[in-house]
């Protein structure tokens, strides 16, 4: 039995180093035969081989398609179109009973598989990803299209599953079962993080390095920039850790918006001393984690955030590191609890109330390991054992004889 795993997201990017390969690994290691096929930006070979090599010893083929992004929206198209014709070759030539498509773009092919050969679908929501884009503000004519279809691909889906138990309640209402019945189809797996890499690490050595004093109080955020993380309430909450701890120092682990988040910087009062922007490779962000005393997660909380389950979260909390986020986005309302975590989401931006919420999280200063142990939803492990049932309820189970080489010669690469 072999499943058909498509992502437009590649291995070599963040997301697919830390939420699609280390699922894929766990469940090559548990005996289910995968094969996977994504799109690679061209820039990535040195990582992309060291990939190869580790799906190769876990019996996972990976066939790669060569992405493109310019230009905008024809570019996915053409990956789109090359995806399809990829997939088939690969359903033709390997016994596909499954297709998992990782969020929205790669529906259309699962779905088109599923009528031609009969394999069932896992759809892989992730997040409201047509609703984001609109958000967004661009190319909205195509993602109105592709939201006028999200109906026909949760209900033509056999199995679903969501970041969180929001989003599950709320497909579950709007897109009812076809045939009637109120069984569920969803499962609920959160954005998991992998302990063993993400973990307790003494923070010294990386202050010393960023020059921030030993007993400076530090607010770490971690990720990309941009207007639906909420930069400037970062800034504000920073300004109240200012007036709190005069000598604070806002680390900022991030690969982008380096102009926004200085201007948001200046548009608080806060002096560009008071700042560290890191780009850092993952192997090193553990270290940059453990030199913070808390942690911010600001997203704008909308539809297009109900399904959102923000992979930071998990990993500052592997490291110990407690949260402050707001409310409204996902399930976080009822994850983080500063009696569970030390963490907390804030129901409105008022400077009183930031005030607050700092002064909770840092009074309440649980031990790291603490905090990490009350984590165990965001583990990797749960995470691989929920989509292994996931795929035992489409009637796919693990193979338990001697897994095909991931180089055999039926393994393809497509540029």
């Amino acid at each position: 039995m072999t499943i058909l795993y498509l992502s437009q997201n590649g291995i070599t990017e963040h997301i697919g180093e830390s939420q699609i390969a280390p699922y894929v690994l766990g469940l090559a290691a548990q005996g289910y035969r995968i094969h996977l096929l994504t799109a690679e930006k061209a820039d990535r070979s040195a990582l992309a081989a060291d990939y190869r090599a580790r799906f190769d010893a876990a019996g996972v083929r990976w066939t790669t398609i060569r992405y493109h992004n310019r230009p905008p929206v024809l570019g996915q198209l053409l990956d789109l179109i090359v995806m399809t014709w990829t997939a088939w070759r690969i359903a033709r030539r390997e016994k596909i009973v499954a297709v998992h498509s990782r969020s929205h773009p790669p529906m259309p092919v699962a779905l088109l598989l599923k009528r031609l050969t009969g394999a069932r679908v896992l759809f892989d929501f992730r997040d409201f990803w047509a609703d984001s884009g609109l958000a967004h503000g661009r190319f909205k004519p195509l993602f109105r299209w592709i939201k006028r279809r999200e109906r026909g691909m949760v209900q033509q889906s056999d199995r679903m599953v969501t970041l969180t138990q929001a989003a599950a309640d709320y497909l579950a209402a709007t897109y009812p079962n076809p045939d009637g019945s109120g069984e569920s189809r969803y499962s609920v797996i959160p954005c998991c993080a992998d302990f063993a890499h993400f973990r307790p690490v003494d923070g010294t050595p990386a202050r010393a390095q960023l020059g921030i004093a030993a007993d400076a109080t530090v607010m770490l955020y971690l990720g990309s920039i941009g207007a639906v993380y909420l930069v400037p309430q970062m800034m504000a909450l920073f300004a109240e850790l200012r007036r709190l701890r005069p000598g604070a120092v806002f680390l900022l682990v991030c690969n982008n918006g380096v102009e926004e988040i200085e201007a948001a910087a200046d548009a608080a009062g806060i002096p560009r001393e008071a700042l560290r922007i890191v780009h850092a490779a993952r192997d090193e962000v553990p270290g940059l984690i453990g030199a913070a005393d808390v942690a911010v997660a600001f997203k704008r909380a909308d539809l297009s955030n109900l399904g959102c389950s923000p992979i930071k979260i998990g990993e500052m909390l592997a490291c110990g590191v407690p949260v402050i986020a707001n409310g409204g986005v996902g399930d976080l309302d009822r994850l983080l609890a500063p009696e569970i975590n030390g963490s907390l989401t804030l129901p409105d931006f008022a400077p009183a109330t930031m005030r607050a919420a700092l002064e909770t999280v840092l009074t309440a200063r649980l031990p790291r390991d603490a905090i990490r142990n009350a984590a165990a939803c965001f583990q990797l492990e749960p995470g691989v054992d929920a989509y292994a049932a996931a795929y035992n309820a489409l009637g796919v189970l693990p193979n338990r004889g001697p897994m095909v080489s991931a180089s055999s010669p039926t393994d393809m690469k497509t540029a």
